[in-house]
């Protein structure tokens, strides 16, 4: 029995000369689809060099590459780039996102699925033709975008997650075939430009020190800890007396310290998640901060006002009151970007100049590298005692 052909070669004479024209037979119904210009299959290959095709093996080899790269009969393709971008970041209905989940758990969380959405119903949908298909999308459409992002005075690193948002997809759209080349692949790089962050001087972190001993037990338990220890305000808002090995570690001189294990984070939709980072760490703090902690915790949650969590809004207004109330005005604190992760900033800061070494400080606050992961995996008691003691000397002077 005859094999069936995938497709019927033909050219077209036009005003500039003859053109390859290829019509494909649905493999399931049989049916001869409609023409497509050889050229045009060509250029979406990437093998486009402006020029026409003229041998027949050429358009043979260009028509059944084209087969084989899921250009003709993959749906994907043809669905709507916007639609298709938009239900790659729905959380709850996203396969990559699943997928992504199964094979690296948390690896995608609901925040910043939804911050994705954002970007893209803000900054890039509104830039794109609104009924263009996937497979039409080009360098020239996602240059618009950057180019409209910039003139609107976005930072870099804004431009760099507006950039995610349409550039994740399109590289899922060509490991699935609905497309051969990612357009995103053409787009200039942007270099990364941090601003600068906002940190306490010595003197506003005793003045902070001596404030919060008038704040609610929650606000004042939770500014300590992020001064201590620098957590993040989600680890701390998240952390339960579940999470306090009371009286782990004797230190020089007898002193005594709890152990602090950061395992999870608060955040408003996703609620308990894992560490930014994926992975957990532990600090040492002073038992008897520690005993004052588990002493106030309600339900084993410790930064609480009736056994639920604290929201990040709360904890931050309440430290906006503790600033204006040394001294740092509304104005002071945005120029100066004073917010309650620059206790975190702070942290970093003093224990430098402190001498505590980088790698324990990067295992401390949870920042990780290549370099740092490939010879630490674990920071020992006695370098946390080190930590410890030298943050503890900021409340012990007061």
């Amino acid at each position: 029995m005859a094999k069936r052909r995938k497709f019927y070669l033909y050219q077209r004479q036009k005003k500039y000369g003859k053109y390859y024209y290829v019509c494909y037979i649905d493999p399931e119904t049989g049916k001869q689809g409609n023409a497509k210009s050889i050229d045009v299959l060509k250029e979406k290959l990437g093998l486009g060099d402006n020029e026409t095709t003229t041998s027949r093996d050429d358009a043979v080899i260009i028509a059944h590459k084209a087969l084989e790269a899921g250009l003709i009969f993959s749906s994907g393709a043809e669905e709507c780039f916007s639609s298709y971008c938009l239900s790659f970041w729905d959380f709850d209905n996203s396969d990559y996102i699943k997928l992504r989940n199964l094979v690296s758990p948390n690896s995608i969380g609901r925040e910043y699925a939804m911050n994705m959405l954002c970007n893209l119903k803000k900054h890039v949908l509104p830039f794109i033709p609104q009924s263009i298909k996937l497979s039409a999308i080009t360098t020239r459409h996602l240059d618009k975008i950057v180019t409209e992002a910039f003139s609107a005075g976005l930072a870099n690193g804004t431009i760099q997650m507006i950039i995610l948002s349409f550039s994740v997809p399109l590289k899922e759209a060509v490991r699935l075939r609905y497309i051969v080349n990612n357009p995103c692949d053409g787009l200039m790089k942007i270099p990364r430009k941090e601003k600068s962050r906002g940190v306490f001087t010595d003197d506003e972190i005793k003045r902070i020190i001596k404030e919060v001993e008038n704040s609610p037990k929650p606000i004042k338990n939770a500014v300590k800890l992020a001064i201590t220890t620098g957590m993040r305000s989600g680890e701390i808002r998240a952390l339960k007396s579940s999470n306090i090995i009371r009286n782990y570690y004797i230190g020089e001189n007898s002193k005594v310290y709890d152990k602090v294990l950061i395992t999870h984070s608060l955040a408003p939709y996703s609620g308990i998640k894992a560490t930014k980072g994926k992975y957990d760490r532990e600090v040492l703090i002073p038992s008897s901060f520690g005993e004052e902690l588990i002493g106030s915790s309600i339900n084993d949650v410790i930064i609480t006002f009736d056994g639920s969590y604290v929201s990040s809004l709360t904890l931050r207004l309440s430290f906006y009151e503790i600033l204006k109330n040394i001294g740092l005005s509304e104005e002071v604190r945005k120029t100066r970007r004073l917010t309650f992760h620059s206790l975190r900033h702070y942290f970093s800061t003093y224990t430098c100049q402190e001498n505590i070494s980088q790698e324990d400080r990067m295992l401390v606050l949870g920042h990780r590298s290549e370099k740092v992961n490939s010879r630490y995996t674990h920071i020992s008691d006695l370098r946390l005692e080190r930590v410890a003691g030298v943050v503890e000397a900021l409340f012990d002077s007061e």
